[in-house]
């Protein structure tokens, strides 16, 4: 009876083992199964079996020539960062020696002012030079401010010719005592006519300094503040955004391109208002928008929710609405291709239109707002996709 036991319980242990290695085997083929399957690559979108790589910054698949690219891309940004942080460090530590720039800045224009001087005088100079000298001319002196000329040696003897004439006469009469009234008023007639002669019918040559040309540009000093109080300030719902420590900067850091919304906090209900920016992506692949939209309008990722509510220019120089623009108006480049912009926005509650300034281009373009659509008050917002996108805020006032 106790063979026929330890029959049983072998033949049971066996049947144990069976199962147990047949459901191993069989967990080990699926393991093996699902690591040789086939994952696209997001790069090249081939697909591999073995030498996948997932980046656990971005979450991102690609094969191994590409994960070694995407590798390079990374240490190229961080060397791009070093550099940057090298070069703010060197200006940080060479503030000392920027009093010397101003005070180089000094020296040049006092160099050339006096070399500007130099020239003018010389050429003052080498003008009556020529004058004097190369026709011969005479000169008489009736004071520092009243020179005369006479073009020829002729004109001046005819005039010493009568001066002398009235002297003979008056040393006669003075020693003779042979004189009378009349004598007198024709001796004053013909010095007055010489005079005359002299003072109006000769050229008169003058010196002067030309008031309505600035010879010499003025240099002043001036301390001009450069930080400026800025009430505005960006917000966002988005986990993908994040800001600077005075929210004036607003980034797409996601791990992958995904739609964004930044705002504004401040609100906009009258007056003119300028708000200065500075907006710049990776690529002009992808489009980024600056706009106005109405408090009122319940705040969303959904950009169909936001669309209708808001008014601006994206980088493509679209214009929201879309509607805004009739079928037969065409678009004005400006914003497209580009990858950095520096504007002015101007927003005109009074007027109920807004209006942007490119400082690069100098170009302007303006959109009359529907107020049905975008009741007051307004604020600021903005639609940001690529990852790396950037809006920030440069200065914010109110012109009236």
């Amino acid at each position: 009876m106790n063979r026929i036991y330890q029959r049983e319980g072998e033949r049971t242990r066996k049947k144990i083992w069976l199962i147990a290695h047949t459901y191993i085997l069989s967990f080990v083929l699926r393991l093996i199964e699902m690591s040789g399957k086939a994952t696209n690559c997001i790069a090249c979108g081939a697909k591999q079996i073995g030498g996948v790589f997932t980046c656990e910054g971005c979450s991102q698949t690609f094969c191994m020539k590409h994960a070694n690219e995407h590798r390079q891309r990374l240490t190229n940004e961080l060397d791009e960062i070093i550099f940057q942080h090298t070069k703010l460090s060197q200006t940080v530590d060479d503030s000392k020696q920027s009093s010397t720039v101003l005070f180089e800045r000094i020296d040049r224009w006092e160099k050339d002012a006096l070399e500007t001087i130099h020239r003018a005088a010389g050429k003052a100079r080498h003008d009556l030079q020529m004058l004097a000298y190369s026709e011969k001319g005479l000169f008489i002196f009736f004071s520092s401010s009243r020179i005369f000329f006479f073009e020829t040696k002729k004109n001046l003897e005819q005039i010493k010719e009568k001066i002398n004439q009235i002297n003979k006469q008056l040393v006669n009469a003075r020693e003779h005592h042979e004189y009378l009234e009349r004598d007198l008023y024709q001796w004053k007639i013909q010095l007055e006519q010489i005079k005359h002669d002299v003072t109006n019918l000769s050229p008169m040559l003058t010196v002067y300094e030309d008031q309505t040309r600035v010879l010499i540009p003025q240099l002043n000093i001036s301390k001009e503040p450069q930080h400026k109080i800025l009430k505005e300030k960006l917000v966002s719902s988005s986990n993908v955004i994040h800001f600077d420590e005075q929210h004036h900067t607003a980034m797409h850091c996601g791990h992958e391109r995904t739609p964004a919304y930044v705002y504004g906090t401040q609100e906009y209900t009258s007056g003119l208002h300028e708000i200065q920016l500075l907006m710049s992506k990776k690529t002009n692949e992808f489009i980024l928008s600056f706009n106005i939209i109405s408090k009122l309008m319940e705040i969303s990722n959904d950009s169909f929710q936001s669309e209708f509510c808001a008014y601006g220019w994206q980088s493509d120089d679209c214009v929201n609405p879309s509607k805004y623009l009739s079928a037969n108006e065409k678009i004005v480049l400006d914003l497209k291709g580009k990858t950095r912009f520096h504007l002015r926005l101007f927003i005109d509650c009074d007027k109920q239109m807004i209006r942007y300034f490119n400082e690069k281009t100098k170009r302007s373009k303006e959109i009359h707002v529907n107020i049905e659509k975008c009741p007051f008050p307004w604020k600021l917002y903005f639609y940001l996709y690529d990852v790396g996108d950037t809006i920030r805020l440069l200065s914010s006032s109110q012109l009236s």
